[in-house]
């Protein structure tokens, strides 16, 4: 059977977040031993479905998100956000939404800034975007950079002179 477990942050002062594990006891010749599944600092479903994997007895993962939320581990879900990239793309196509929805949209979210605007309308363009497709855009990301051409630098003709303050 899996549990979770708190482990305190291992810093000279005793400070920052806590870790937690997912782990599971086995049965052993040597006798009880306890196996690491998964660590983490935030559960999210991804960290859930890697122990799932790993583990060799029976998982279950409803007990899991339980123990975790008693220990008072953070908890991420991706719902809201698969939610808002659907209605961005939706959007984006063209599509519209009524008045009154749009008005409570606008209340429910925080006001920003346009500087974080800017950054933030490159950046939706890959969410939701696997982590292969992001791979091969930083590889030709680098290619080219590979490819721009460096400024030639002055070489110097001779070594700079070393001269000693000291008095004969």
């Amino acid at each position: 059977m899996a549990y979770v477990v708190a482990r305190p942050d291992h810093r000279p002062d005793g400070t920052g977040p806590t870790r937690y594990e997912i782990r599971e006891s086995i049965s052993t010749p040597a006798g009880p031993r306890a196996r690491t599944l998964a660590t983490f600092r935030v559960l999210s479903e991804r960290v859930v479905a890697d122990a799932a994997g790993r583990a060799q007895r029976r998982f279950d993962a409803e007990k899991i998100r339980a123990r975790a939320a008693a220990l008072g581990a953070p908890r991420r879900s991706h719902e809201a956000a698969a939610g808002a990239i659907t209605l961005l793309a939706q959007l984006r196509r063209g599509e519209s939404l009524p008045p009154a929805l749009v008005a409570e949209l606008r209340r429910a979210l925080p006001r920003a800034s346009h500087a974080s605007l800017d950054s933030l309308e490159s950046a939706v363009d890959w969410l939701g975007i696997d982590d292969a497709a992001r791979g091969r855009a930083l590889r030709e990301l680098l290619d080219v950079a590979d490819r721009v051409p460096a400024r030639p630098r002055p070489l110097t003709s001779s070594f700079p002179r070393l001269s000693s303050n000291e008095s004969t």
